[in-house]
């Protein structure tokens, strides 16, 4: 039987779910590969290390026992979850952890895949091992990551991005993802997709953009934006001019054109749509509206258009997308919804 083995990278109040959620997808994995889902069977050996090894502490006050990351031979690395309340708690976490990093540098540099998902994805950053590269996180700290790793090519609505040697994902549940990229690594196709439908886990899907909630993005740091976010708001079934907008928010319109490419990274005619769509939203997890009023409710002229650019955005038509995040009584049965 051949052997991979993946180095999970452990520290000081790491999330417990990058280190045990690829161990359950390791373990059918070889039972599947001895059961005959692929030409030669595979094991997938997973090793706890660290910087120095030893015991470290999660941030449930899991206790650990690692082995010393440096003297370990890996063909892999998965990088958990950091702990944080915040954007500004994670950026704050990332400083003890320089290390961590210039391991990880090193380990990018030899060729070995290193993986990541949700914050995990501001370690590689921090290595610098992301620069010039394209990558993914969760989608509500994608604006985080651009600003702190402007060299980093963001795919905001990514749920896996690979770019060489750096694998990364999108939330936190993400680690499944990250651990059947290894598996196709390493094993191949077929029992990628055996173990995917062991896990029930649907590989089909490529786009975190469904599940964004725009009031929880990390807001950008600039009064100007929310000043504009709320008058913005209060409009959204008008029809906005950029003069009118520039005036309220005490600037010209180069100027609010230049902080909104500079602090939100897309035009004010961009973030308008996105809060249109984010109304939308709402309106048919919330509402029984056909779609042609919901269309009216946020401001699209007619429903043809709104469709269109739900679905361009959303990457779900309004039909579909009520059909999956709609409210639901606990005994309600599944029916057909009034949007299309």
């Amino acid at each position: 039987m051949r052997k991979v083995t993946v180095g999970i990278l452990v520290f000081e109040g790491c999330q417990e779910s990058g280190l045990t959620a690829p161990l359950d997808v390791f373990r059918i994995v070889e039972a599947l590969s001895t059961a005959g889902s692929a030409s030669e069977p595979v094991a997938l050996e997973a090793r706890f290390v660290s910087i120095g090894g030893g015991m470290r502490r999660t941030a449930g006050d899991l206790r650990v026992e690692t082995v010393p990351a440096e003297s370990a031979t890996l063909d892999a690395v998965i990088v958990p979850g950091v702990h944080h309340r915040d954007v500004a708690d994670l950026l704050r976490a990332l400083t003890p952890l320089d290390a961590e990093a210039a391991w990880l540098a090193k380990v990018a540099s030899s060729g070995a895949p290193v993986l990541a998902s949700c914050s995990g994805v501001f370690m590689l950053g921090a290595a610098g091992v992301l620069d010039g590269r394209r990558a993914t996180t969760s989608w509500w700290l994608g604006p985080a990551l651009h600003d702190r790793f402007p060299n980093v090519r963001l795919e905001a609505d990514g749920r896996i991005v690979a770019d060489g040697v750096c694998v990364s994902a999108a939330g936190v549940t993400s680690y499944h993802d990250l651990a059947l990229w290894l598996v196709q690594r390493f094993a191949g196709e077929d029992l990628r997709r055996a173990c995917a439908k062991f896990l029930l886990l649907d590989l089909d899907r490529q786009t975190q953009t469904p599940f964004v909630i725009e009031q929880l993005m990390e807001a950008p740091r600039e009064d100007l934006i929310a000043r504009a976010r709320d008058w913005l708001n209060a409009r959204l079934t008008q029809t906005v001019r950029i003069e009118d907008l520039a005036r309220h928010c005490g600037v010209s319109q180069r100027t609010l054109l230049r902080r909104f490419r500079d602090t939100a990274d897309r035009t004010p005619a961009r973030y308008l749509q996105t809060l249109r769509l984010a109304r939308a939203k709402a309106l048919l997890e919330d509402t029984a509206l056909p779609a042609a009023e919901v269309a009216v409710q946020c401001g699209y002229a007619d429903v043809a258009t709104f469709r269109k650019t739900f679905k361009l955005r959303v990457r779900l038509t309004p039909y579909q997308y009520r059909e999956r995040f709609r409210r639901r009584l606990p005994d309600e049965t599944v029916v057909g919804a009034a949007a299309s």
